[in-house]
């Protein structure tokens, strides 16, 4: 027997549920203005995915070009990317931009081959990394091309973000090609990589005597273990040290956070940082 409290309750079930079950067609949440490009490429020999994400302006703004920013990790971190540009560029902390997210087809392995990728040496344990460079070529000489040539984006405002294995390839990317990219965000660095093998990348651009244009910006979590942060800490004190014509470097160490947890608020004042007083 159903007691009479229970009954209203009861009923109220015996209705919503069928109404719900009746579905036969569950909806997804799309990003707005969000395609996918796949480009197959000779440089590294293997498929990539660009996901562009295009500014609310864009469809009404015919004869607009806008910046272009590039970020890592697209598979994980292009829905609050999204957000954080919606937000920032609504405060006017940042232009709007054509976003591209540098990703992975489905049924990729996205560690491995971030692995591979990001990293400019190969270190023993890691088979197949230290493509660094072949990946940096792939993004100047085929998904930059093709970007220019489909959307109206400015060829000369760019900037890279990435974080983790991606912050180590953002660096790298600044000290092997400075004139390519103006910004970059480089969240959590794991400039511990084949033994601190950045810290020698500095070094040799450094006796180049070569000016590094650009604003960037380089964060660590508090929370992160010191044989992590350390190497971050000096790797900023190095950089600084050099005094790079044209370089405004920003460090800042985001507190109460984690390796994970670092990135929402890293990537919000970098990109604030990066763009500041050019919005």
């Amino acid at each position: 027997m159903i007691r009479s409290w229970l009954l209203p309750l009861a009923l109220a079930f015996s209705v919503a549920t069928p109404a719900f079950a009746a579905d036969p067609e569950p909806r997804h949440v799309v990003l707005k203005n969000t395609q996918i490009v796949t480009v197959q490429s000779k440089i590294t020999g293997k498929a990539h995915e660009l996901i562009v994400v295009l500014p609310d302006s864009y469809a009404w703004s015919p004869g607009r070009k806008y910046p272009v920013l590039y970020f890592l990790d697209a598979y994980w971190d292009t829905p609050l990317m999204s957000a954080l540009h919606g937000s920032l560029a609504y405060d006017k902390m940042m232009p709007e931009c054509i976003m591209v997210g540098l990703s992975y087809p489905d049924g990729t392995d996205n560690n491995v081959e971030r692995m591979h990728d990001y990293t400019y040496t190969a270190m023993s344990g890691a088979p197949g990394s230290g493509k660094g460079d072949q990946f940096l070529d792939f993004i100047r000489k085929e998904a930059a091309p093709l970007i220019e040539a489909t959307y109206r984006a400015d060829q000369v405002n760019r900037v890279l973000v990435g974080a983790s294995l991606g912050g180590l390839f953002a660096l790298g990317a600044a000290l092997k090609d400075p004139d390519f990219f103006n910004g970059y965000v480089a969240v959590s660095p794991a400039v511990v990589w084949d033994n601190g093998a950045v810290f020698k990348l500095e070094e040799a651009f450094a006796k180049q005597n070569r000016p590094l244009k650009a604003r960037m910006f380089i964060s660590a979590g508090s929370l992160e273990p010191v044989q992590f942060r350390g190497p971050i800490e000096q790797f900023e004190k190095q950089i600084a040290a050099r005094g790079y014509k044209g370089l405004e470097l920003q460090s800042y160490t985001v507190e109460g956070t984690n390796h994970g947890t670092v990135k929402p608020e890293s990537y919000l004042r970098g990109l604030k940082w990066v763009w500041q007083g050019r919005q």
